[in-house]
């Protein structure tokens, strides 16, 4: 095969065309450091290790480029390379991401785990579920949940008090509130818990239940 023309591509791509008709793709760089220029000549076998190159090397690029964005556990990481760059070479490149240090699950999932129930209050199931859904073995993820510092029933109070305080004065919107914890992944048991105790004591309150617009006392927020 003789490489008949070289056409530029947007995404520092070269387009090779092959005996004045096969087209395919090839990065910039991974062409210009090869032995190749228009009117070589390639075999199938040369040709194969120069898309070979370029495949692993664009998926080294994407990784690192995914990666600067945001943490990724293994599994995710390889299944974005995969639909571009096929599951041999996404395999290979999110290994060498590992062993780079650039992905390490068990620090991920600590991570996330800690976000996802005492930032966002998840509870502890579903957390464990949103962490097997970005790639962390149900093993793992449930250790790391685990060791986490707060309780489901901590963390439905608090949402009961961040964001349902203006419906729990009247048995309608009671049960909305529950409908809403129930939405949010907590079980049954913590939800009944958590009305039951709600309103609760606040530091430095005596007692007293404060809204967030600083109403205190028994009296029922303002809508």
């Amino acid at each position: 095969m003789i490489i008949t023309e070289l056409r530029k591509r947007r995404g520092r791509l070269y387009l090779l065309v092959l005996d004045g008709e096969r087209a395919m793709t090839v990065d910039v760089r991974t062409f210009e450091e090869s032995p190749y220029r228009v009117g070589s000549s390639l075999s199938d076998e040369e040709l194969k290790a120069l898309l070979d190159e370029s495949a692993r090397r664009r998926a080294r690029e994407k990784a690192v480029y995914l990666l600067s964005r945001s943490d990724h556990s293994r599994r995710r990481l390889e299944e974005k390379l995969r639909r571009e760059a096929g599951a041999e070479v996404a395999e290979q490149t999110a290994q060498r991401m590992e062993e780079l240090g650039y992905i390490n699950d068990e620090r991920y999932a600590h991570r996330l785990a800690r976000d996802l129930t005492e930032r966002k209050l998840y509870p502890r199931r579903r957390a464990v579920q949103e962490l097997c859904a970005r790639g962390i073995g149900r093993e793992l993820a449930m250790l790391a949940v685990e060791e986490t510092e707060k309780e489901d029933l901590d963390k439905a109070l608090e949402l009961l008090d961040k964001k349902q305080y203006n419906r729990l004065h009247d048995e309608n919107g009671r049960r909305k509130a529950e409908a809403a914890l129930a939405r949010y992944g907590f079980d049954g048991g913590t939800i009944r818990r958590a009305l039951a105790q709600w309103p609760f004591d606040r530091e430095g309150q005596d007692g007293d239940w404060v809204s967030d617009d600083g109403c205190a006392g028994g009296e029922e927020p303002v809508d």
